[in-house]
């Protein structure tokens, strides 16, 4: 049997093109997703402190610097 080539115009190789990255962006999510949720349910738990790390006390010579 022969395969015949087929015509792709560049509407098509768009139409692929567009399909295969949005495959992609969608396989990335979904499994960013179940990870994330696993890791929750089997990982340790952490709190969600987002300013935890940060230092806001100024220090005594810069207290003086801006007088």
């Amino acid at each position: 049997m022969r395969v015949i080539p087929l015509y792709f115009d560049p509407g098509t190789g768009a139409l692929v093109v567009q399909l295969l990255v949005a495959a992609g962006a969608s396989v990335a999510l979904f499994y960013r997703r179940i990870s994330m949720e696993l890791k929750s349910m089997f990982g340790k738990k952490q709190d969600q402190d987002l300013m935890g790390d940060i230092d806001i006390e100024e220090k005594p010579q810069d207290a003086e610097d801006r007088k």
